[in-house]
């Protein structure tokens, strides 16, 4: 978005970068912190963005598909740290919103990723 003249418009990603099921959307520097849910597998993720911020030139995967990652959501920056809920249990509910008979609850996960300077 042009804050100067409200335009927005959408990043040219050249087909090389799934920006699908993003769930929570940073801004820190020249990177764009995702969480993305809505993706299969789901995945937290870093988009380097030109100086310009007009164009995504690489990915970094933190996590994508692990153990420990169930249905990741939310984050926060805090200083140079990335933090992010990473089992929300948004996966344990049916359409209605109810346990579905066979999930599992677990106890809450943040997790922490240390982002460069």
């Amino acid at each position: 978005m042009d804050l100067s003249t409200r335009q927005v418009g959408w990043l040219p990603r050249d087909d090389k970068f799934a920006l699908d099921g993003i769930d929570g959307l940073y801004l820190r520097h020249n990177t764009l912190l995702a969480v993305q849910n809505g993706a299969s597998p789901e995945r937290v993720t870093a988009f380097e963005l030109d100086t310009a911020h007009q164009k995504i030139v690489s990915q970094n995967l933190f996590e994508s598909a692990t153990a420990s990652l169930g249905d990741p959501t939310h984050g926060v920056i805090v200083g140079s740290d990335f933090y992010y809920i990473a089992n929300s249990g948004w996966d344990t509910l049916d359409e209605h919103g109810e346990r579905k008979s066979d999930a599992k609850a677990t106890p809450a996960r943040i997790m922490r990723v240390q982002l460069s300077n």
